[in-house]
């Protein structure tokens, strides 16, 4: 019985502690753990007064909480180890390491079990889905949180249903199950207004804005977005206005509005910075490095995604690593490396199919198709396409489809099949008009231009060359217009 006594006096103490901890560590906004049971608020709590202080305290006292958990596991006490194990979800959220985070909620859920408690239970294997979308273990990060869904419906607990939902719906993103997405998104968001819950409409929001990007809505992404990002702003939630900045700023680079990209790019950035999020960080630097290789600065590119890659080889998020390498082959490419750039973006490519990202893989065959065709690889090139597009058009990604179709025209053009090649380039233009993307409408252009240069005189290919010319400079992507302007100027001489 003393051990008993003395072990529950622990985790009362620890329970008020992370209770003081996470008035720092949960977002603004956020609805956060569990209260502490009655009776601790006696308990002297360590002095803890900023944001740095308290994750400090939490580094430095995990492994105690930890073994605390683990000793009233043995001891039966299923209610202090739900309730310190939910107290301890926002740290291990941010800091992991997440292999302890997921033995950590298995072994609430286990407790919950135990107790008949439903509501504790989905709230565990909640918290265990997110851990487990973080370590890209998606068939196990949707079942955990499929099963939260149910019991939160069984206890009618409406607000973690939606939370469930939320959570399974960005699974289904990062999987690129688009429709599964926004059908969870939409009905969260429906949820959360009803309750007035102002952060969760915020969440739904902001992923459903990512749903609609990847689909190449833009402007119906830009208005989901901008709302959520206003919504955050409203409530000081400073890590949900990162995400909506950054996620703004992919938009914006896929619409060719490079210095807004940026703007937003590094606005997010410093904010993360602020939070000591090493994570986010790293997917702002990698976007970043994206707007510098598109608008002509390989060499800062090439930096942001090194860095993006140490922090992500640093933090185990094999996702982050995958899209970090991916870059950095479009830029072996881009330097006249191709060897290195096919070893490169095909170990993209085997670490997006073991992560079952169908995005990740679509992307990284379209690059594969160009370097391959640059060794002289010309049926793996085609191969590599095809295969590309077959997922594009699966997943609704016609910008991507515009860029791949692009590549394949180039490829066309370059090995003498200069009708073939046309028609890829009439096919990304109409595509590329349709979503607004104008870097691969200007692609278009030029593509049909060369290809009409060849085939028929400089005459007929003067006019699509000069509109290419014309939203080329738009975009501030100078070296490709001074490439056309060069070769109309050869001809005029």
């Amino acid at each position: 019985m003393d051990h008993v006594q003395a072990v529950q006096r622990v985790c009362a103490y620890y329970l008020a502690a992370l209770a003081v901890a996470n008035e720092y560590i949960v977002r603004d906004g956020a609805g956060g753990p569990p209260p502490p049971p009655n009776g601790t608020s006696q308990v002297e709590t360590p002095p803890m007064e900023s944001r740095t202080a308290a994750l400090g305290w939490l580094e430095n006292e995990r492994p105690n909480v930890l073994a605390c958990i683990r000793e009233a596991n043995e001891l039966a006490l299923h209610d202090l180890v739900i309730r310190l194990a939910a107290a301890m979800a926002p740290f291990l959220r941010q800091a992991g390491p997440w292999d302890q985070a997921v033995g950590l909620h298995r072994t609430a859920a286990q407790a919950a079990r135990h107790t008949g408690d439903q509501r504790a239970l989905a709230g565990a294997l909640t918290e265990l889905g997110v851990v487990r979308r973080f370590m890209a273990a998606y068939p196990e990060a949707t079942e955990a949180l499929n099963e939260a869904v149910t019991q939160y419906e069984a206890v009618g607990d409406r607000r973690g249903k939606a939370d469930a939902l939320n959570q399974v719906g960005i699974v289904w993103y990062l999987t690129a199950d688009n429709d599964a997405g926004a059908r969870a998104q939409t009905e969260a968001l429906a949820l959360y207004r009803e309750l007035g819950d102002r952060h969760g409409q915020a969440n739904s929001l902001a992923d459903l804005g990512m749903v609609r990007r990847q689909t190449s809505r833009f402007d119906a992404s830009v208005e989901a977005q901008s709302e959520a990002l206003s919504i955050y702003r409203e409530l000081g939630d400073r890590y949900g206005e990162a995400n909506s900045l950054r996620d703004l700023g992919i938009v914006h680079c896929l619409m060719g509005e490079y210095a807004l990209a940026t703007q937003r790019q590094r606005e997010a950035f410093d904010i993360y910075k602020e939070l000591d999020d090493r994570v986010h960080q790293a997917y702002a630097l990698n976007e970043l490095g994206v707007v510098q290789r598109l608008t002509g600065d390989l060499d800062g590119a090439r930096e942001a995604h090194t860095q993006a890659l140490e922090h992500y080889s640093d933090l185990g998020d094999r996702f982050g690593r995958a899209n970090s390498i991916r870059h950095l082959g479009v830029l072996d490419r881009l330097s006249g490396d191709a060897p290195t750039a096919i070893r490169v973006l095909e170990e993209a490519l085997e670490a997006y199919r073991d992560l079952g990202s169908r995005g990740g893989e679509a992307a990284s065959l379209s690059e594969l198709g160009v370097a391959r065709g640059l060794v002289g690889e010309q049926d793996g090139a085609v191969a590599a396409f095809r295969q590309g597009l077959e997922i594009l058009r699966e997943l609704g990604d016609r910008c991507g489809e515009a860029e791949m179709l692009n590549h394949w025209g180039a490829l066309l053009r370059m090995s003498g099949d200069l009708a073939a090649g046309r028609g890829r380039f009439e096919q990304a233009l109409e595509l590329a008009r349709d979503v607004r993307c104008p870097l691969e409408t200007a692609r278009a252009l030029e593509g049909i231009g060369r290809c009409d240069w060849m085939l028929d005189g400089p005459a007929l290919a003067e006019g699509p060359l000069r509109e290419a010319v014309t939203v080329y400079r738009q975009l501030g992507v100078s070296a490709s217009a001074d490439d056309i302007e060069r070769l109309l100027v050869s001809q005029a001489g």
